[in-house]
């Protein structure tokens, strides 16, 4: 099975690179997906390697030795289950949670889930959350770049969500063509619907169907997780904010005196860290994250 670099270099499978203060282990199963989302390395038509999720490296290691080194490391506050859509991946992946659930960290799976009795199923396989990725929030640019049915896909969430209140998230990757306003309206309609919202940047990778689409401004996106951060705490609604009239924040409704670090850290599930996903090391970090002390 694949495991993401960083968290090989986590729990000493390595010993190349960088040692950083991720708290939760990511791995990966099944690659090139049956499905066909346009910045997605792991998509049917994609030419990038198979041993990429993002501009990450995913290595392989033996499933057994995983394991052991999850037993024997300190500091895991979660386990992540990137899993591609491909044929047998679910046994696969029920089969490693089977074997770590007895360690008591908390499970998360991302998995494009097309059916309620789908996310009905991995809950009954002792995960404690759900992620489920919409990433583009724009309804047209959702079915040129995705597939499916925004509005489909939408209702679907809430109604895993209302059923498994507090424990599903979504993904959403700010760059695809969106507004901020758009982007913030689906934050706000997430959180009212007691969704989690993990945030990540637009990152083109060589090999996609938009390698050669630009990433977003900083500046938009820092304007994105402040209003993350707000609507998240509760201390503003989008309906309070003010837009330009291209949809670019200009008031936030409530404008705090001051916006703590945790606001442009990796958000998701508790814990979630993916350290070097939207950036390579020596940039500006879209999201940031702690090195290990």
């Amino acid at each position: 099975m694949r495991i993401s670099y960083g968290s090989a270099r986590f729990l000493n499978l390595i010993s190349s690179g960088p040692l950083l203060d991720i708290k939760t282990v990511y791995t990966m199963f099944g690659e090139r997906c049956v499905f066909d989302c346009a910045y997605c390395t792991q998509a049917k038509t994609s030419k990038s390697s198979t041993d990429m999720l993002s501009r990450i490296v995913w290595p392989v290691f033996d499933l057994e030795r995983i394991v052991d080194a999850l037993k024997n490391a300190d500091g895991v506050k979660r386990i992540c289950l990137q899993v591609v859509s491909t044929p047998s991946v679910e046994k696969e992946a029920f089969d490693f949670i089977q074997k770590v659930k007895t360690l008591n960290i908390p499970i998360s799976v991302s998995v494009r889930i097309t059916s309620f009795e789908m996310a009905k199923k991995w809950f009954d396989h002792s995960i404690e959350r759900l992620g489920m990725a919409t990433d583009v929030v724009d309804e047209k640019l959702y079915e040129i770049y995705r597939g499916g049915k925004f509005k489909n896909h939408v209702k679907l969430v809430k109604k895993i969500a209302n059923n498994f209140p507090g424990l599903v998230t979504t993904h959403v990757i700010v760059g695809l063509g969106e507004s901020e306003r758009q982007m913030v309206e689906f934050i706000q309609e997430m959180y009212d619907s007691k969704v989690s919202v993990g945030l990540f940047a637009f990152t083109p990778i060589r090999g996609t169907k938009l390698e050669n689409k630009s990433r977003p401004a900083f500046e938009s996106y820092r304007r994105i997780q402040i209003s993350h951060y707000l609507i998240k705490n509760g201390l503003s609604r989008v309906d309070d904010f003010e837009f330009s009239k291209d949809g670019e924040i200009i008031r936030y409704g409530f404008e705090p005196a001051g916006v703590p670090q945790s606001a442009f850290e990796t958000s998701g599930c508790p814990n979630c860290t993916r350290p070097y996903y939207n950036e390579k090391p020596g940039e500006t970090s879209y999201n940031l994250f702690k090195s290990k002390v």
